[in-house]
Formats: structure tokens, sequence, C-alpha cells
């Protein structure tokens, strides 16, 4: 069996290694894989030693012909898109192009769905504007779903399929660590927290309309003065786009990661100490629950529009820290709440986190309320009885992912749904 992993979502690893940790699951089986994927992630197929073609943005609508050559070149039997939100979006947004081109091919398309959109009402923003999702996945048969972030468990009568998303990431051995903890100047007491950012969320607050402009400028200043509220001995591990303020922070301890590769970055993850993300789905996060890394996510669950909600906001965390009542006071406008800062996407991801034990492999604290989110950070770093706490669950939901079907298994369940024949079985390594 021929796959052909479609992912031409920009700037992002994400995604890209979903789809390559997929093929790599698959190869066993007797399925070889061609990816098609942005400039971005050349250098990961390439470390991967995957077969791929290469998009560039500057391609415009010519995109469509790069994507028939590795059709007719490669001859697949199946089109596997790594992301279908990010397929859509790309195509649609990026290159001005149908996403659905790929119909003219005949061939069955198998998406991988990150957030589980057929239980969604499928509004996302995309650069200040809401919009809604291509409801084309409902007519494509099964959906893959990777674990983690979605839930390890299938719903009766529903198309999503949960599948182990990985079988090849673990805890960095102590020599490795040790070793790149020196390269960071690290002593043996002080402690590594990782905060990862996006390039794409470097361009909302360029390139998005006016509230997520400001959403994506402002709460990096607040994400400053928590930091800095943090013990001397914590380092601050910042990989992606450096925001505004990591001047404030002691240049000593801030340790810049602005680009890096596949590979270097389950590294950086499994040598700090503990992971802050403040968006979702995050990267970091599901990595740190395999590297056994303790991690925290805060997101806004209050929609600010005034005195009023402040207010609210006061009831609900006990009071407001001076630096929040006055960071909300000089916001102009209304704050949104959002799990994808600086996107809003709660109708898609709010529904994804129900009843979801990813839930319970990390702390979860609102990012408003600043008592919580650094006492929260403090005891990740430094309280044994948290971090073990923190530990057991991450084993929970580690024995969870564990006990689903083997990949292939999944997989091929699903490809026999859509009428493509089992692959013939592979001895003596993989293809």
């Amino acid at each position: 069996m021929r796959l052909l992993f479609l992912s031409a979502l920009r700037k992002t690893l994400h995604e890209t290694t979903i789809g390559v940790d997929l093929a790599a699951q698959l190869a066993g089986a007797g399925i070889r894989s061609h990816f098609v994927v942005d400039l971005f992630n050349e250098e990961q197929l390439k470390a991967a030693d995957l077969p791929h073609t290469l998009l560039d943005p500057s391609m415009g609508p010519a995109v469509r012909d790069v994507v028939r050559g590795a059709v007719h070149d490669f001859r697949p039997d199946a089109i596997v898109l790594a992301d279908y939100l990010g397929h859509w979006m790309t195509f649609d947004v990026g290159y001005s192009v149908d996403p659905w081109f790929i119909d003219e091919f005949d061939l069955p398309v198998i998406p991988i769905d990150l957030y589980d959109l057929e239980n969604t009402t499928r509004e996302v923003e995309v650069l200040g504007r809401t919009v809604q999702v291509s409801d084309r996945i409902l007519g494509m048969g099964r959906h893959l779903q990777p674990v983690p972030m979605s839930r390890p468990t299938a719903v009766p009568g529903r198309l999503g399929r949960p599948y182990r998303v990985t079988r090849s990431t673990e805890p960095l051995t102590a020599a490795r660590r040790a070793e790149v903890r020196r390269s960071l100047g690290l002593g043996e007491r002080d402690r590594l927290l990782m905060v990862p950012t996006l390039p794409w969320q470097e361009s909302m607050r360029l390139h998005a309309g006016p509230a997520t402009r400001e959403l994506a400028a402002r709460v990096p200043e607040l994400v400053v003065r928590y930091l800095r509220r943090l013990p001397a001995d914590t380092h601050f591990l910042l990989t992606g786009p450096v925001f505004a303020g990591v001047e404030g922070l002691p240049p000593d301890r801030v340790h810049l990661r602005p680009a890096y590769g596949a590979r270097e970055y389950d590294e950086l993850v499994g040598t700090s100490d503990a992971v802050w993300s403040f968006h979702l789905p995050s990267f970091a996060l599901e990595r740190a629950v395999f590297a056994d890394v303790p991690g925290m996510l805060s997101v806004n669950g209050f929609d600010v529009a005034g005195p009023a909600d402040a207010d609210r906001l006061a009831e609900a965390f006990g009071g407001l820290s001076p630096t929040v009542a006055r960071w909300l006071a000089d916001y102009p406008g209304a704050v949104p709440s959002f799990h994808m800062w600086p996107l809003r996407w709660n109708s898609v991801l709010a529904p994804l986190m129900v009843d979801n034990p990813f839930g319970d492999a990390v702390e979860r604290v609102e990012l408003f309320d600043e008592a919580a989110v650094v006492g929260g950070l403090h005891d990740l770093l430094h309280d044994p009885g948290t971090r073990d706490r923190l530990a057991a669950a991450r084993a929970r939901y580690r024995d969870l992912i564990d006990a689903l079907p083997p990949t292939p298994e999944v997989f091929l369940a699903a490809t026999r749904e859509l009428g493509i024949a089992d692959p013939e079985p592979v001895t003596g390594g993989t293809t």
C-alpha cells in the first residue's frame, strides 16, 4: 500500500510530526509513504529518511500542479491529510485554492482529525474573522484521531477512531539530559521552564484583525511579569519567536531557541523540568507526557468587557492581583476568552477537553489567576508532592495510550472500510 501524506501547513512541526510518526508505525506493515510538505518541514523529512515533495508559499495556485506531480509519480492508493483542518485552512486561505482539488485524483482520502470536528460547530477564527471549517470530513468515512490529545476511547456511532500518535518519544537518558543542560549552562540546582510559542502566533501580531493583534501583543507582557516572580534558580527556555518583554527577564537565565528541528525539540522538552503553554493544542505538552515532564496549560475561560466582568473574575479567583487588574484596566476594548492564543477557537477546543483524560495529566490554571499560575509553576518546578502527583497522572494516561490497539490495526480497519486491499506483509525490515 502506498500513502501520500499532505501536510502543507506552514511554520509548525506539530502536524507533520503526527504524519511522520504515523508513517513510521505503518512501515512495518508494508505501507510506503511519500509526503507533500511546506519548506519549513524539509529537515524533518530528511531526518526521517522519508521521500517528500516541497511546497513553497510563493507557488500560489500552481501548488495544485506540484501535488498532481507527486500523485502521478508516486501513484498512491490513498491520500492522508496529516491535519484535516490544517489542510483546509492552508489551501483555502494560504494558497487561495479550493482544498478539494484533490477530488480529481479519484483516491480515497483518510483525514487525521486533531479536533474531533464531528463533535463541534466547526467555527474557528482565521486572521481575526470567524469562519466555518468545511464539513467535507463528515463524508470521508473513518477519521483518525491522534492520542494525545484526542480522547483514547472511541465513541459508538461516531466516525473518529483514536490511535497512539507515536512509539518513539520517551524520556531522555540521564546522561543525555545532563549533557544538554550543561550546554545551556545550568547548574545542578537550577530549574528549567520551557515556554513554547509558534511562528504563526507572531504572524497574528502583524497580520490579523485588530482584536487578535491586540491579544497577540499584550498577553506576553503578562506572561513575562509572571515569570519574573519565579525563584532565582529558574531558567527560561523560550522556544519559538521571541515575544515582547523578554528583555525584562534576567538575561543570564534566558535561553532562546527561535528555530529548531523535530529531534532537537523533543530533546529540549525532555531536558526541561516543566513546560508551560497558553494555547491548545500544545505540541510541547503532548511531547511532555511521553518525556515524563510536568506541564501546565493556561487559557482564558472568561470574556472581560468591562468592570462587571472583572468583578466576576475576582470572585472566581478569590481576588485579582494588582498586576492583572492593571493589565485589564489598560487593555483597549474587550478581552475575549481563548483556547488557542491569540486566536479564540473556543467552540472547537473547549469540547475537545470535556471528559478528556489528557486534562488530568497536566495542570490547568486560568491565565488571569496570577496566584494560581505563579504558585502552580513554582510547585511544578520545586514541590516533590506536586511533581509526584503529576508523574502518577502521566503514567496513568500513558497506560490508556498503551491499551489502544496497535496503530496499523486501527489504520487498516479504516482502509478496509474504504475498499483498499491490505498491504503485502513485509519481512527483513521496512520500506
